[in-house]
């Protein structure tokens, strides 16, 4: 088959790899046993912790699991790593219900040690919080407010991001950023980090599905474009250095992709943060795929809270918050409250002005 494919220039090997930190340095294996025993006993206890909640009806479902890799990988130019990585997850969501009103809210957790994962009552308590928080949900007039994305909420924005600089799409001329490197694209407060090489992250490696070894990257530098996600072939294509982002899968080809990559802290409290907005909107969460690469349009359902006199009041529901990423971008501030969990992570981000459309009339 090789013999009797195409040959492509842009293919090369890497000769990079050496001295990689292991994964016991990241701590991204954990040894301890957990059993199907105890997995069932983590599922029962976090789907309880949520029912035992006035006002949650119903379960749709919750579910613990574990899974341990080990990745072994030997390249044709002599490189060969290993490493093991260990991951849980444990997620329920619930239905609140009220008359003829029912909410849906979910919670979740994913860690690469067991110790880390949130207890079963914390993430039970959060998704019944979530599901009966938006009982007694209205719409609101359409409109141009300030929004306020939660920091899961937000999370969606980053991995925006981090797809419009994904190096398959600027070679393929697929996003609304190809010819915005080096520009300043947010204000230059904002610093964009991915780190693959940060101890105890769900998507930290030692090294590269090409064998290079990790690195941190900044990919945005006080609100500048710095570069590119990239694997070997994006980046030879482009006449640039691999970024050391290459992702495999046993069945796949390889693709640049991100690790750890996180909006970093900003200088404000998420308190701050509400209370310049005199009227706006908390958005808790987003419903669909909205996010046109290509041009920067953005256009998503959302749910959450209104904000008035820098205070989050009631609950809204069936809006849609409507702008373009380049402007969205160039106009956001972010919190200092970032956490962990995933591998797309964010503070707390305010977007200055979008179009926010609602159903009532004025």
């Amino acid at each position: 088959m090789a013999k009797n494919a195409q040959e492509d220039p842009y293919i090369s090997f890497a000769v990079d790899g050496s001295n990689y930190i292991s994964s016991a340095d990241l701590n991204i294996s954990d040894n301890n046993v957990v059993t199907i025993d105890n997995l069932k006993e983590i599922t029962e206890a976090t789907e309880n912790s949520a029912l035992a909640h006035k006002n949650i009806i119903n379960s749709e479902g919750a579910s613990s699991s574990h899974t341990s890799v080990n990745t072994v990988l030997s390249t044709v130019s002599g490189f060969v790593g290993s490493f093991s990585k260990s991951t849980f997850v444990n997620q329920v969501s619930v239905v609140a219900g009220e008359k003829n009103e029912m909410k849906i809210g979910y919670d979740y957790d994913v860690a690469c040690n067991f110790s880390d994962l949130k207890t079963p009552e914390s993430i039970g308590k959060e998704a019944a919080k979530r599901a009966i928080d938006q009982l007694g949900s209205c719409t609101i007039r359409t409109g141009k407010f300030p929004v306020v994305f939660e920091k899961r909420a937000a999370k969606e924005l980053v991995k925006s991001f981090a797809s419009a600089i994904n190096g398959s799409n600027i070679v393929n001329n697929s996003s609304f950023l190809r010819n915005s490197l080096n520009n300043q694209i947010f204000n230059t407060e904002i610093s964009i980090i991915d780190d693959p090489l940060l101890p105890r992250g769900i998507t930290s490696r030692p090294f590269d599905g090409e064998g290079i070894m990790s690195r941190r990257n900044e990919f945005v530098k006080n609100g500048v474009l710095q570069n590119w996600i990239l694997d070997l072939y994006s980046a030879r294509k482009l006449n640039l250095e691999t970024t050391a982002n290459a992702t495999r899968a046993s069945n796949a080809a390889i693709i640049p992709s991100a690790s750890n990559f996180y909006f970093k802290n900003g200088n404000r409290s998420f308190k701050e943060l509400i209370e310049e907005v005199k009227e706006g909107i908390y958005v808790t969460d987003l419903f669909g795929f909205g996010v046109n690469l290509i041009n920067g349009d953005y256009s998503q359902g959302a749910c959450g809270f209104f904000i008035e006199n820098g205070k989050i009041t009631y609950p809204i529901h069936e809006i849609t918050v409507a702008d373009n990423l380049k402007n969205m971008f160039s106009n956001l501030v972010v919190a200092n409250d970032l956490t962990f969990c995933g591998q797309f992570n964010s503070p707390t981000i305010k977007v200055s002005e979008m179009t926010v459309a609602g159903s009532l009339s004025d």
